[in-house]
């Protein structure tokens, strides 16, 4: 089995799994969204919007990509303090902790490349919310 294929069906399974717990909202006339569908598409240059509505509040992504460095910009709607986890989808995953400004403001100056998805840690207890996976 490929790399390609490993990480194809590691995405499917983290997909399957966390399918309901957030909407995309990004098919709504976004040019140039990513999604995990974006796999070959490692090396690309640009900026990406993507949008997700979650349980109790809404987060907007710009994802920026150049040379081989990749940025991630959140916002959350309502802000609420918490921490948001990034986390990369590899056989060993980095993961990366950001925390929500009083605007609702959060950034990842330095993102993993590859799928990722993300997840928020709130004040409830059980398993925090996450987003499917995209591709930065």
């Amino acid at each position: 089995m490929s790399l390609d294929d490993e990480l194809a069906e590691l995405v499917a399974e983290a997909l399957a799994e966390e399918q309901g717990v957030f909407t995309d909202l990004s098919d709504r006339s976004f040019g140039g969204v990513r999604s995990i569908a974006a796999v070959g598409a490692a090396q690309e240059i640009g900026t990406w919007a993507l949008e997700y509505l979650g349980p109790g509040f809404h987060v907007q992504l710009r994802i920026a990509r150049r040379n081989r460095q990749a940025r991630v910009d959140g916002w959350m709607s309502p802000a609420r303090p918490m921490k948001v986890l990034l986390s990369s989808l590899l056989r060993h995953p980095v993961i990366l902790e950001a925390e929500v400004g009083e605007s609702g403001r959060f950034e990842f100056p330095i993102a993993p490349s590859g799928a990722c998805r993300m997840s928020f840690l709130t004040d409830s207890h059980g398993r925090p919310p996450a987003t499917p996976p995209f591709w930065i």
